[in-house]
């Protein structure tokens, strides 16, 4: 068997390692891995066992660089460690050797070339890049209307592809990268580029499917209107396009019969959309009527109903609708939903409704099921199903399933912030922290990410630096009530028992006005200290069906009740589910 020193293709662990075409590949399926950290890995790999120097590896690496050379490098090994599942603390391939540099300690093997994993092959992963404008500035918004169309058409192809849409094809991407390239960095099978471009009153929109391994054009078309009715007509051309692509692949695939989208209800929906992504109080309120509009415009648009159910669920989750209010709303939209279409964000839904408010643990696993038979690259339904497996006890398969999720969608601020919470319910601090690093250099606005990196110095002990988190948490959401509820309880933690009972004023107060949950109300309480208090908001959370109950018996800022026999009986339900 040839040796590390003289083979291409090298073997270690479960990993194999292409080192002419810069792969990786986990049991038989391509990880991604962006070209720096391959540089490093194959670097490691090609001296195992040996202490590789920092500066060396910087100047290989890095020609030319050297003032930020040490935070590249130190950002560079974070997401080499993330595509291993390598822990910095207990590592099985990468050892960080001091201050001195790093070691591959794990055994390297040459070996034959890797057959692509059945799976892939029946799962094609599919980039859509935006389509390009070549129109008149006014007309700008409508390749992105367009784009939007051809990737809501090509989900509903039955079994869907795996899509990796433009946010992750694109926006973090380096700046002059090549198509191709861009595609090699998402573990691309096949590409989809276009441009909109008019002329004389005509318009016209090409479009090409390119095969990302041999660099070929599988399949390219022209589609030419009218350019006053361009915009109302992309909604037929982009129901040709996904059907073209489905006869144009190797692939057993075929579209589903649906309605038409209007434009106008279309256009909702993405508004809606976008503003449910920012995640504060005022967005997502105003995201409900845009998808309220665009259903009742278009009572048939599936994705539509998904949409609204889920912004639904964001509400109860972030405690400013009641779930008694929330949840059957969500059921009700599901199920609207999943009469038209089956949809892997349909089945979501449905399996939030069963775990947050029926705690029905088999029902929520047996829609996560199906929704992953749809798509087994759906983020949404990776991360509901995480959620389950951290409220039931099993983290270590929780982790899994966000690290499977990150894989998926490796430019994901989001996705990366859920897999940091999950290592957070796992106890495994350290990880966590290093993970939400790696989730704030993708995107540092997301509030979510700053609370979870809050919670994780809290029980690092470092509470000041958990209170600057929630604070800043606090600005990015816009001063929504639940940061503010964890940046009371990160004061508290901290001693700051004047100001914890400011914020926790403010909210009952506020709780009088409208709704808050009482569950961050007890969360208080327990930083405070008031056990008998914080169990008199748990009771009232109970009685409100409040979501978060669920993570109770396994969120470690609970871990002070556990022993008390008032939280047992009062929790005693909970307990038999979480234990199923």
């Amino acid at each position: 068997m040839a040796g590390p020193e003289n083979s291409t293709r090298l073997r270690f662990g479960g990993f194999v390692v292409d080192l002419a075409t810069g792969e990786l590949f986990s049991h038989g399926v391509r990880v991604s891995l962006q070209d720096k950290p391959f540089q490093i890995l194959a670097l490691l790999l090609r001296r195992p066992k040996q202490l590789v120097s920092r500066s060396e590896i910087i100047r290989t690496v890095w020609p030319g660089l050297f003032i930020e050379g040490d935070l590249c490098l130190n950002v560079a090994i974070r997401r080499l460690r993330s595509a291993l599942q390598d822990d910095t603390a207990h590592p099985h391939f990468v050892e960080t050797v001091g201050s001195h540099g790093y070691r591959f300690i794990a055994a390297v093997h040459g070996t034959p070339a890797p057959e692509p994993a059945s799976a892939s092959r029946d799962r094609p992963r599919l980039a859509v890049f935006p389509l390009k404008s070549l129109m008149e500035p006014q007309a700008d918004s409508l390749p992105l209307s367009m784009t939007e169309q051809v990737i809501t058409q090509l989900r509903r192809i039955d079994p869907p592809f795996v899509i990796i849409t433009p946010e992750f094809t694109t926006e973090r991407s380096p700046k002059g990268k090549s198509t191709m390239t861009l595609c090699h960095r998402v573990s691309a099978d096949y590409v989809l580029v276009g441009a909109i471009w008019g002329s004389g009153g005509q318009a016209r929109v090409t479009v090409r499917l390119l095969n990302c391994h041999t660099q070929a054009c599988v399949w390219a078309e022209s589609y030419t209107m009218p350019a006053d009715t361009l915009f109302a007509g992309q909604e037929e051309i982009s129901c040709k396009i996904a059907g073209s692509v489905v006869q144009s692949l190797p692939f057993p695939l075929r579209p589903s019969q649906v309605q038409l989208v209007f434009p106008t209800a279309h256009e909702n929906y993405l508004q809606g959309s976008h503003l449910l992504s920012r995640l504060t109080e005022a967005a997502i309120e105003r995201s409900v009527p845009l998808f309220q509009d665009a259903v009742r415009e278009c009572p048939q648009f599936a994705m539509a109903w998904a949409a609204l159910a889920s912004a639904h669920c964001v509400q109860a989750r972030m405690g400013i609708v009641p779930s008694r209010k929330a949840f059957p709303e969500i059921k009700y939209c599901a199920e609207r939903a999943a009469e038209i279409e089956d949809l892997p964000e349909t089945r979501t839904a449905l399996a939030y409704y069963h775990l947050f408010y029926e705690h029905d643990w088999n029902a929520a696993e047996t829609a996560l099921v199906r929704a992953l038979a749809l798509d087994p690259g759906c983020p949404p339904a990776l991360g509901a199903y995480a959620q389950l497996l951290a409220a039931v006890g099993k983290h270590e398969d929780a982790v899994a399933m966000m690290r499977r999720a990150c894989d998926l969608v490796p430019f994901s601020a989001y996705t990366a912030i859920m897999l940091g919470w999950t290592l957070y319910f796992a106890g495994n601090q350290e990880a966590a922290l290093s993970q939400l690093k790696h989730a704030m250099e993708l995107d540092a606005s997301l509030w979510v990410g700053h609370v979870v990196t809050g919670m994780v110095f809290e029980r690092m002990g470092r509470t000041d630096e958990a209170v600057t988190e929630f604070g800043i948490a606090v600005e990015h959401s816009d001063n929504s009530s639940l940061t503010r509820a964890h940046l009371a309880y990160g004061l508290a933690s901290r001693g700051d028992k004047a100001g914890a009972g400011e914020i926790l004023d403010s909210l009952l107060a506020l709780r009088r006005k409208r709704y808050f949950s009482p569950y961050w109300i007890a969360v208080i309480h327990i930083a405070l200290n008031n056990r008998l208090e914080a169990l008199k908001w748990l009771e009232t959370a109970k009685t409100e069906h409040c979501s978060w109950l669920v993570f109770v018996h396994q969120d470690p800022k609970f871990a002070v009740l556990r022993s008390d026999a008032r939280f047992q009986r009062l929790m005693e339900g909970g307990r038999e589910a979480s234990s199923a």
